[in-house]
């Protein structure tokens, strides 16, 4: 009897050990055929999973008999499911996971003309997508705010009156920042004064930031940067979207957008409209807001051709009022002796921008494109008034091959900007005409999956200063799917121009015109490097984190001095500018979280031959930028963001305080309608809370130069609607 009972035991742990299985999955990635490192493959019924490893297998063991569902997943990647019988005939299966286009490593970037992913792309490149939508809720009369969504780029206000500001990008002056829409270089010289403050945000699709020296691109102006604003595009689906928004300092924003799609036209159309009144945050009389009032309208039509052909041309059409100065007399007062001063700014901007497409087979693509831009500028103060016509064009023409391991882009394009003043209160006219024709070449070599490296070299003319060779090196290293360095070098250069921060400040008053006998072209070169590492990576955590070093020189950089009889003219210094630094951004994911956190080192030092060097004003050493996010698609998007800036140093060499501002911002959405709410630097940090912004006389007041928030807290509300 005790045999049989020992037999009946081993029987059974023979029948339990047999229906143990085990399984092998190698998991590579689709495109590049490579093995993915750190896959999560996971049984849910089971409870059981496995990590694939080095080689990209990960192996599951102690299977029971049945059927059940293997989910197999990794960041940047759509999930793999699939129901599996145990026992099973393979002892290993292959899966090739297809790259999520949802992911932020897979949106195509068109800064680069390359339209490739962004992991493929050796370029270091940023994107905003989601931040578009969150920053028009803060902002949606003005792209100012969704600028700052990155590290390393500062909106710097330059006028106390009318608001105008510049874009500044690792501690550089904002005239060496390319503004582009859509790749056409529409934003610059008298146009870049106001251009962050026009331009709104809500019919982009993304925005994208090249950092560092970028002329081999599309040209001068590139020193610091390029940022691309991406416009949307038809889809198949009808999309119309109302964007209503009030704030308590007097700010009303009208927004709409339509867009649809057939199969042979495709049209999108923006428009709106926005007013603010006067606010004097501080009450001393003088404006801290301007009064605006500013209209925008962006039709575009797309004439799809063929299945080889797309056609689109587009227009933009701007028109803008804005005052500001003596609240007395911005309010519509009679000026009298005590109350008169005042800088209003009347501006109308019309451009067009026109492109084909025409795909010549599977490989090959032809890209002509032009635009257009006419920008009227009036500016009055109460003794004084400057104007003009800025008419400036870009062609194009370029031919792009690619295979599984080549990009090819091979191209020619002119550009040409002309300014004419109108004869008001000067007998020397600043008129000035500047072109330049380039020739351009870019190739891409994807020498392993693991490396790849972009070569590019430009060759512009300008009649009057010469020829301006610029080659460019950019390499990519992805030794495994969590881990990416790049590595990047390049030239740049800027034509002279009268169009800076320090002439807008006066509003070109006394001003002396270029003179190519002694203004000279400012040339550049910089370098840099980025890291970036994936910690953590799972269906529910993600955290990454991206390390960037980056060094620029700009040689014989122009300033504004002073001729004496109170004439100002812009001199190239015998010196260069040197900025440096380093960027640190730390981005996680879990659930419905999500953690931004951005700090910024900046070295930015102006070195004269003399030994007098001195700190470019206002360029803080430190900042810090963090948001964090609770996002439930459909349902929720609830937000606090905080931002720090040490010390900085004024032009005078005067050292300021550091700055701390914070804002929260809450949207609940139910179906196709939104309402929010947000406050805006709550914590009202403001110029005028540690010095008056006005000094005496007040009938033709010097203002302090501006290096802090002027409107303090704001709180905004309204309501969209997604038709």
């Amino acid at each position: 009897m005790r045999t049989y009972f020992f037999i009946g035991i081993l029987a059974i742990v023979c029948h339990s050990a047999l229906a143990q299985n085990q399984i092998t999955f190698l998991v590579i990635d689709q495109q590049t055929k490579e093995a993915l490192i750190g896959v999560n493959v996971y049984i849910p019924n089971l409870k059981i999973g496995a990590v694939s490893d080095a080689s990209g297998k990960a192996q599951i063991t102690n299977i029971p008999h049945g059927r059940y569902r293997v989910e197999i997943s990794y960041i940047g990647y759509q999930t793999w499911t699939k129901q599996i019988t145990f026992p099973n005939s393979q002892s290993q299966i292959r899966v090739m996971l297809e790259a999520d286009a949802s992911g932020l490593d897979e949106i195509t970037v068109k800064a680069n003309r390359s339209n490739r992913s962004i992991s493929r792309i050796p370029s270091r490149i940023e994107v905003l997508t989601d931040e578009v939508e969150e920053a028009a809720t803060m902002d949606p009369s003005k792209i100012a705010h969704l600028l700052m969504h990155t590290t390393g780029v500062q909106v710097q206000q330059t006028s106390a009156t009318s608001g105008a500001s510049s874009v500044r990008i690792q501690g550089q002056y904002g005239r060496y920042t390319q503004i582009l829409k859509d790749g056409f270089p529409i934003y610059g010289g008298f146009t870049g004064g106001l251009g962050v403050l026009q331009i709104p945000p809500l019919d982009l699709k993304q925005v994208e930031f090249i950092k560092g020296s970028s002329s081999t691109l599309y040209g001068g102006g590139a020193i610091a940067g390029l940022i691309n604003l991406v416009s949307k595009e038809p889809s198949e689906d009808e999309q119309l979207s109302l964007h209503l928004n009030f704030s308590h300092i007097g700010n009303t924003d009208l927004n709409s957008f339509y867009s649809k799609k057939n199969s042979k036209w495709g049209i999108t159309v923006f428009a709106s409209n926005n007013t603010n009144r006067v606010y004097d945050v501080d009450q001393d009389g003088f404006s801290d807001v301007p009064q605006v009032r500013k209209f925008n309208f962006n039709p575009k039509l797309f004439y799809y051709l063929d299945k080889y052909t797309t056609i689109s041309l587009g227009a933009t059409f701007t028109n803008e009022n804005r005052i500001g100065g003596d609240v007395n007399v911005v309010e519509g007062y009679v000026p009298d002796t005590l109350h008169n001063f005042f800088e209003r700014n009347k501006s109308q901007q019309t451009t067009t921008q026109f492109r084909i497409d025409r795909k010549l087979n599977s490989q090959s693509t032809l890209v002509l494109k032009n635009s257009s831009n006419r920008f009227k500028r009036n500016i009055y103060l109460n003794d004084y008034a400057f104007a003009g016509i800025q008419f400036s064009t870009f062609s194009e023409l370029s031919y792009s091959w690619e295979d599984d391991r080549h990009s090819l882009i091979l191209g020619s394009n002119v550009y040409t900007d002309q300014f004419e003043e109108n004869a008001i209160a000067t007998p020397v006219l600043r008129n000035q005409k500047l072109w330049a024709m380039g020739f351009f070449a870019q190739h891409i070599w994807d020498i392993f999956p693991q490396l790849a490296i972009e070569t590019g070299f430009r060759l512009d003319y300008n009649e009057t200063y010469g020829t301006f060779p610029l080659p460019r090196l950019a390499i990519i290293y992805k030794p495994t799917p969590k881990f990416t360095a790049r590595f990047s070098g390049g030239l740049g250069y800027k034509l002279p121009s009268i169009f800076t921060e320090d002439a807008e400040r006066l509003a070109y008053e006394n001003i002396v015109p270029i003179n190519s006998t002694i203004n000279k072209v400012e040339k550049s070169y910089g370098v840099n490097a980025d890291f970036t590492y994936y910690l953590v990576s799972n269906d529910e955590l993600s955290i990454s984190l991206t390390e960037f070093v980056f060094y620029n020189r700009l040689d014989q950089p122009m300033l504004l001095q002073s001729r004496g009889n109170n004439a100002y003219q812009l001199i190239n210094i015998n010196g260069y500018f040197e900025t440096q630094g380093i960027e640190s951004l730390l981005k996680a994911f879990m659930g419905h979280f999500h953690l931004y956190f951005g700090y910024t080192y900046v070295q930015a030092i102006c070195r004269k031959e003399n030994g007098s060097d001195f700190t470019l004003p206002l360029t803080p050493t430190h900042s810090f930028h963090g948001d964090l996010m609770f996002v439930e698609e459909g349902k929720w998007r609830i937000g606090i963001d905080a931002e720090y800036e040490s010390e900085q140093t004024l032009a005078s060499g005067r050292r300021v305080k550091a700055l701390f501002k914070a804002g929260f911002l809450a949207e609940r959405t139910l179906g196709k309608f939104s309402v929010y709410v947000n406050l805006e630097n709550w914590t009202d940090t403001r110029q005028t809370r540690y010095e008056s912004l006005v000094q005496a006389p007040y009938n033709n007041p010097r203002f302090t130069e501006v290096w802090a928030p002027l409107d303090g807290f704001i709180f905004n509300a309204g309501f969209k609607l997604k038709l």
